[in-house]
């Protein structure tokens, strides 16, 4: 009964989005990747919040050591500016983020899968199809500009294998698509892939460069002083 009730309040958290007509015209999702010997505890807070400005591109790629673990974060991208400074209605004709629903799709060398873990400020949504087949994760009070991460992913590897894996973004398995939840409560229809992440093997993934907007670099700095 008490994980009933916990099911109930949780749902209830996700009002389900309609399709945007305005908000984000193109965000893109980007995978970045970050390997441990020991996964860290607390999680080492760049995994979530982008502290500094980054420099030469996504970090999509590691080598694979044996029995490490890697943390996938989820990152969006290319939003529309202004970015909405509150949620609702008002946010119709600005940019940013609430929440996603996405799938993400394991290949090449096996890796065990081991969580989805939503950042400080986000909360998970319900999974029917299973994670990480259907992940979704939504802001719990703010609209959120691209230096926040709303979640990651964690795999561990239980071999001494160093093949490559790759990890792509699907469509999430309970919503079939993948879309950026604008702070109108929206799907922006227009979410595209930006690039994906690779574990271990020589390196073939292309890891893209951040679509960072300078003028709002002062926002996110104002946040660490």
């Amino acid at each position: 009964m008490a994980r009933l009730l916990i099911s109930i309040v949780v749902a209830c958290c996700f009002v389900v989005p309609v399709v945007a007509l305005a908000g984000n015209t193109a965000p893109k999702l980007y995978l970045e990747l970050w390997q441990f010997a020991e996964m860290p505890d607390p999680m080492v807070g760049y995994v979530c919040v982008h502290s500094t400005k980054p420099v030469g591109g996504i970090h999509c790629y590691d080598t694979k050591v044996a029995y490490n673990s890697a943390v996938v974060p989820i990152h969006i991208g290319n939003l529309n500016q202004p970015v909405c400074p509150t949620t609702g209605p008002s946010c119709a004709g600005q940019g940013g983020f609430l929440g996603l629903g996405f799938g993400l799709l394991a290949s090449g060398e096996a890796v065990n899968f081991m969580s989805w873990v939503a950042c400080p400020g986000f909360l998970k949504g319900p999974s029917q199809a299973g994670e990480p087949a259907a992940c979704i994760a939504s802001s719990t009070q703010n609209c959120h500009d691209w230096w926040d991460h709303l979640g990651y992913l964690t795999y561990l590897n239980l071999s001494t294998r160093t093949g490559m894996t790759n990890l792509t973004i699907v469509n999430s398995a309970d919503l079939n698509r993948y879309s950026v939840i604008n702070c109108h409560n929206e799907y922006d229809a227009g979410t595209e892939i930006g690039g994906s992440a690779q574990w271990g093997g020589v390196q073939s993934v292309t890891c893209s460069s951040t679509p960072i907007q300078d003028t709002t670099w002062g926002s996110i700095k104002s946040l660490f002083r």
